[in-house]
């Protein structure tokens, strides 16, 4: 696995696609999905300046990021999560990107609370049209914005999404446009606890798309990791 090679291609497609639509790449950051990896790889990935890492699985978060302890790698969730779970990710994750519920909302908030530290999230929104995506309705997401924008125990900082599993890159800008839409939307309901600052979208297949269509937050594994050999098991 060429590692190294891996992330600079990212990077310039990433330089590309910002540069392309007009807009500056540095506005623009990777958060490596590191799933699929083993700690050695991650490490590796931090040597070479790579300091954003994502992983999908609350306990696998809480383990990594104690095994590389020290460094100051900026841990993301981005995976479902139950309130149960949430005691893995809220001292750790720099940000979650997966809060599609409201049940989950509370628990922050109660965790702020308890805490006096309010872990900033994302609003994860349904724009795909397969049923078994994750995430809030989209109608409904504006009004929920409305009535949590003012709460001092929430740090919302934007919307996440997936684009549907398919070969039809208009199917697939077609549902970037959607929550880029959403997110221009709520900028009219900022308040306290809700900036419409981030976009995470754009997976390894389509980055550059969700670039063009306005994203903030790429979220690559996949491509960056091709090749590498999957982490040990106990």
């Amino acid at each position: 696995m060429d590692l190294a090679g891996n992330l600079e291609l990212i990077r310039g497609r990433i330089r590309a696609a910002a540069e392309g639509c007009g807009r500056r790449p540095e506005d623009v950051q990777l958060v490596a999905v590191t799933k699929s990896v083993g700690p050695e790889i991650i490490l590796s990935l931090f040597n070479i300046g790579q300091n954003i890492m994502a992983e999908s699985r609350p306990q696998a978060l809480r383990d990594r990021a104690n095994m590389l302890t020290g460094k100051p790698i900026r841990w993301h969730f981005i995976g479902p999560l139950q309130t149960n779970k949430v005691k893995y990710v809220y001292p750790i994750a720099e940000m979650v990107h997966s809060i599609d519920r409201e049940d989950l909302i509370e628990e922050f908030g109660r965790w702020a609370q308890k805490t006096g530290r309010k872990t900033p999230f994302l609003l994860e929104v349904h724009i795909s049209p397969e049923p078994t995506k994750q995430g809030l309705e989209p109608k409904h997401v504006l009004r929920l914005i409305e009535r949590i924008r003012n709460r001092p125990d929430l740090d919302i900082r934007g919307l996440m999404g997936m684009a549907p599993y398919v070969e039809d890159r208009q199917a697939i800008r077609s549902s970037f446009q959607k929550l880029a839409g959403l997110l221009e939307e709520s900028r009219a309901l900022e308040g306290p606890a809700y900036r419409a600052a981030e976009l995470s979208m754009g997976m390894s297949d389509d980055y550059d798309i969700a670039i063009e269509e306005g994203a903030t937050m790429v979220r690559i594994g996949t491509a960056l990791f091709e090749d590498a050999p999957a982490p040990e098991t106990a």
